[in-house]
This record gives C-alpha cells, structure tokens and sequence, in this order.
C-alpha cells in the first residue's frame, strides 16, 4: 500500500507519512551502518513523531525471536514482548493490518479479546500500536509502538503509512540482511533467574503459570484508584506500605510494582513476617554466620542480600518483633546490614514493600511498633479495598479465576450466568480474593459440564455478613467516609478523589464531613 493512497479521505496527519518516507528512504539506502542501529534509529523516529514512549520491532528467526527495542520505558517494551507472544493475541494481531489499542478496557473497538485488553491495561500500558510484518503469518513478526498514556487521537486510517516501513522491513529480511544474532531472549533471563532463585528458600515467582500482572483485574472506583496509584509509585524507589484486610492480594500488587519499576530485572523476593518463628526471623532477613547459633552449620545470605538490586516484599510486617526493628530500620535507612554472628558490614540495594492488616498507627500508640519505623515504611501507602468495597468487580475476578483454573486443569467452561454472579456479589467473603479463589476452583472441580451453577460454589448461608463497625446509620456513614479519605490521603476534589469514589458533590461532601464531626488527624 502507498502511503498516499487514500482516495477520498483526508489525511489528518501527514507528518506520520512524512516520516514514513523519510524511514524507509533511510533502511532502503545504500550504507555500512549495521542494520541494526537503521532499524533502531528508524523506530526512534515513529515513537517521537506519534508521542509515545518506546517502540519494540520483532523479526522471527528459526526457533528465536531477534528484536530492537528503543525508548524511556524499556521496562514496558519488556511487559509489551511478553504480551505480544501470547498465542491468542499473536493470533490476534497476525490476522489484521494494523491494531490501535488506546484507553480503559470497555470490550469493544479492538480485534484483542476483552480479557487481553484487560491484561494490556493491567502491564500499565495504555496505548499500543501494532503493524505485523508478514500479516496473515501467525509468528511474522511486528513493529510495535507503545505508552504508558492514552492517546485516543490515533486511529488506523491516519496510521496506514506505518504499513510501507513494514514492507520496507520485510523486504530487508526477505534480502537475507536480517538482524545480528540476539542477545539472550527475555525468556532465557527470566529462566536463569529461576534458576539462581532455586538454590534459596525465597518466594520469586507466583505459584503456577498465571502472570502476575493478570490478577490485576477490576473495573469499580475503588481498584481503578489502587493501580493509579501503583503507578504513580513503581518508577520510583519509594518504600511503599500496602495496607488491607488479609486476602485482598496485597502480594499481587507488590509483585506489579516491582515488575513496573526499573528493578524489574532483579529479583522479587518475599517474606512473611508471621510465617516464621521470632529466633529465625533475624537469621532469614539479615542471614547469618556459620556458628552463630546452634544449628547453623552454614553461613547463609539473608532476604535482604538475595534482594540485592531488587524489591522485597514483607508481608505482615506488624508481626515483626519489637527486638529486630531497630535492625530493619537501620537497612532502610543505610542500605548496610551485619549478618548474625558477624561484625562486617555489608551494603545493600534493596526497595522494600510492606504489607499488613494490622492498624499499624494503633500498634504504635500501644507501644507494639516502634514509632521511627512506621514513619519511615509509611512513604506511600496504599491502602488496598476489600471485595465487599468492589462488589462491581466480583463477577469480572470469578470468570477471570475461572478461565485461569480451566486452563490448567484443563477444562473448557462456559461463562458464569447472571445468577451465579448475583449470588457471588451478595456474599460478604470474609477471605477476599483468597476465598474467592478457592470457591471458583472447589466449583470447577465439582463442575462436571464446565458450567459453574449455585450447587457447585458452596457458598454458606448461614454465614452472618461480616459487621462494619457501628450499628446506627450514622456510625456506618461515618466510618465509610473516613475510609475513603484515608484511601484518598484526604483529597476530597478531582478525580479519583474521596467525593468522586462515594458519589458525591465536593461540597456534599464537606457539608456531610461538618456534620459528622469529621477532621482530619482526629
């Protein structure tokens, strides 16, 4: 297709042809530049001329893939080469010219299942721009432009002219002047990392073959609100405190911020404070020496010197002895440790995430949590909502679990009925997300059809609803507002502000704050 052949039509952004001219005038002349770095400068220009933010091109070769990635945000062009190699979105976007994905998932106006659509927006990746090389091949290879913002004003009518930087790419390939040989693939570092991640005991990777990314799912106020403030933070190498009745997934989310942050390619590594008895605690944070204490025949690294140059996640960081606090704060604040039985010092790069379901403000006061850690892990807090705050959300999380479960056991199921939804979303799951988890599995192993009815979900009735705090209307609005502006850090206007997550007028809003005696710090 030429690229001003449009009959008809106004081309309402002729700089995107101007530059595909002056690319595929770059890659067709006659140079000792390495292919490579025409190719990287030529997906440099796209990225700049469409106002986005990294640009990935993918040509197959045998058994591997050789890629050219450009861009600020390397870390997504890793997330946007995984997702790409999905089969069903390969097959997907190798069936179609060019695929534009701009904006929240609404399960329409892309050829992406809705599920994907999803998934994309869950990698933090709000606009993609796909040109297959060879279409109608299944594993052709693509172009693929990228950002982290929407960019609704792009449509594939004014992106056409992409399609002759396609042929021109294609043709070099057909020519035998192909890509160098590539650098280890991100599944062959990703494979290594499991393979250093096996000769110690720390938690890497989630259990089966889910991504992390995918259990970001949810569509109501209150989730939207968390993943804009997860992103607000991954770039960052803030401490972050992630806040929560237990179940609701705080480990999915530290793992989505280490996978968006520039320590992506280090290790995730996690520690449940309570799992552990207090005499080992020390010894598996900070290691320890051969002969430290009885039973230690062998020096051993600690979660923190394993987490080096990457996140640690420390999942119910109240139950952390008083004793060992002053230890962890020094790490946070010094980025040195000593092992237990040794005076060296040892320097570390570590970003820590905290997680509890405890008030730790309260402990405090209780004299339970030293005051100096609690201001030092509570930088950003996050407070995660529970199911019963996201009821919207729950019939979207159980065909989400259901699809995954189906595919491991595997099972073909069909999709949950309007009244197995109702029934799920009138439940108050006391277990959150980890209930909700087993329900849908225990349902699909009873299942004999695929077909997931009231019979199967198990659900008790007799099951009081779990009580919010107070029992008059009033002391009910009370608290709920003040969770909302506790989960808002008390912004009461704009978007995702604490009027905006109940409903409300800001000015409704202050006037129901005066009445109920409502005042920040009190």
């Amino acid at each position: 297709m030429g690229v001003s052949a449009f009959p008809g039509r106004e081309n309402r952004h002729p700089h995107i042809e101007r530059a595909a001219q002056d690319v595929c005038a770059r890659l067709s002349q006659s140079s000792t530049e390495p292919l490579e770095d025409r190719l990287r400068d030529a997906l440099s220009r796209l990225v700049d001329e469409l106002g986005l933010e990294g640009g990935l091109l993918v040509v197959p070769s045998g058994q591997r893939a050789k890629s050219v990635a450009v861009g600020s945000a390397l870390t997504s062009g890793r997330l946007v080469s995984e997702f790409l190699a999905r089969p069903r979105v390969q097959g997907a976007t190798g069936h179609s010219e060019i695929v534009v994905v701009s904006g929240p998932p609404h399960g329409s106006g892309t050829v992406l299942s809705p599920d994907d659509h999803l998934h994309l927006w869950a990698l933090g990746i709000r606009t993609l721009v796909v040109v297959p090389l060879w279409p109608q091949r299944y594993d052709g290879g693509t172009i693929a432009l990228y950002s982290q913002r929407s960019q609704t004003q792009l449509d594939a009518h004014a992106l056409q002219p992409l399609n002759t930087v396609a042929d021109t790419v294609r043709g070099l390939v057909d020519d035998g002047r192909s890509l160098p040989a590539p650098a280890p693939t991100i599944q062959d570092q990703e494979a290594a990392a499991r393979r250093l991640a096996n000769g110690s005991e720390g938690s890497f990777e989630r259990p089966g073959n889910a991504p992390v990314e995918d259990m970001l799912v949810g569509e109501s106020a209150a989730w939207r609100y968390v993943v804009f403030r997860l992103d607000q933070v991954a770039a960052t190498h803030a401490t972050v405190l992630l806040l929560g009745e237990t179940g609701t997934g705080k480990e999915l989310v530290a793992r989505a911020i280490h996978r968006r942050s520039a320590r992506s390619s280090g290790k995730f590594v996690a520690l449940n404070c309570a799992a552990l008895p207090p005499t080992l605690v020390e010894s598996e944070l900070f290691g320890r020496e051969r002969g430290a204490f009885t039973g230690a025949h062998s020096s051993q690294a600690g979660r923190f010197e394993i987490a080096h140059r990457g996140t640690l996640f420390l999942d119910e960081v109240g139950d952390l002895p008083i004793e060992l606090q002053p230890k962890l704060l020094r790490v946070l604040q010094e980025g040195q440790l000593e092992r237990l039985g040794s005076t060296r010092t040892v320097d570390v790069d570590v970003r820590v995430i905290a997680a509890t379901n405890r008030d730790l403000a309260e402990e405090v006061r209780q004299n339970r949590f030293r005051d100096d850690l609690y201001y030092r892990l509570n930088v950003f807090p996050i407070t995660l909502p529970s199911l019963r705050e996201r009821r919207e959300d729950i019939p979207l999380l159980a065909q989400h679990l259901a699809n995954r479960f189906a595919r491991a056991m595997p099972k073909v199921i069909k999709p949950i009925s309007e009244s197995v939804a109702r029934a799920l979303q009138q439940y108050d799951w006391p277990g959150n997300i980890r209930e909700l988890e087993n329900v849908i599995q225990r349902a699909l192993i009873l299942s004999p059809d695929g077909v997931i009815s009231m019979n199967d979900l198990s659900l008790s009735a007799t099951k009081p609803p779990t009580a919010t705090v107070g029992t008059t209307l009033e002391e009910i609005e009370r608290n709920h507002i003040q969770r909302m502006l506790t989960t808002t850090l008390w912004r009461i206007e704009g978007r995702r502000g604490a009027a905006e997550l109940l409903g409300l007028k800001p000015s409704t809003l202050r006037s129901r704050l005066r009445k109920l005696g409502i005042r920040r710090g009190v």
